[in-house]
């Protein structure tokens, strides 16, 4: 019986890790016209090599540092959720834009994919619900960041920026 039991986890786990990679691939391709399709700023027109010239310590800079060591360079549209991983501290992984979705709509965001991500997200990552409602009431600590005009706070001390948010 325990044998059998052990070889349904290892099924379950293995198809879980197969369905999660299949999710990265889908959410990689699907994302940046989510973005497109439904951005309010359509582009800030910066690089990252841009960024990396704020000063030491501000949100621009190390937004421009997260980039490069992700090797990633801002998506047209997509500038907000990027800056949200370096402000709320959510790193790029399915798990962690999960994560950040959670945060979100915690934070007032009722998108269309912050709703559907949470949705699926109870299917797909049944272990890491605790990290995800944390997520989710962190969200609701946090300031409203939809009002925020993020391009003209780059400038500012990260530190800073946090406090404020969570103040």
């Amino acid at each position: 019986m325990k044998t059998i039991r052990k070889k349904l986890k290892l099924i379950f786990d293995y198809l879980i890790k197969l369905h999660l990679k299949i999710s990265s691939l889908v959410a990689g391709i699907i994302g940046p016209m989510v973005f497109e399709i439904g951005s309010k700023d359509k582009n800030w027109n910066l690089c990252t090599s841009q960024l990396l010239q704020y000063p030491e310590g501000s949100l621009g800079k190390t937004l421009g540092e997260f980039l490069k060591k992700q090797q990633v360079e801002l998506l047209v549209g997509a500038e907000y959720h990027d800056i949200h991983h370096v402000l709320f501290d959510y790193s790029i992984s399915f798990k962690d834009e999960v994560a950040l979705q959670f945060f979100l709509h915690g934070n007032g965001n009722k998108s269309i994919a912050s709703i559907s991500t949470r949705i699926g997200a109870w299917c797909l990552l049944p272990k890491d619900w605790k990290y995800l409602k944390a997520s989710y009431e962190r969200g609701k600590k946090c300031k409203d960041v939809s009002v925020l005009n993020f391009k003209m706070m780059l400038h500012q001390d990260l530190t800073q920026v946090k406090a404020y948010l969570f103040a």
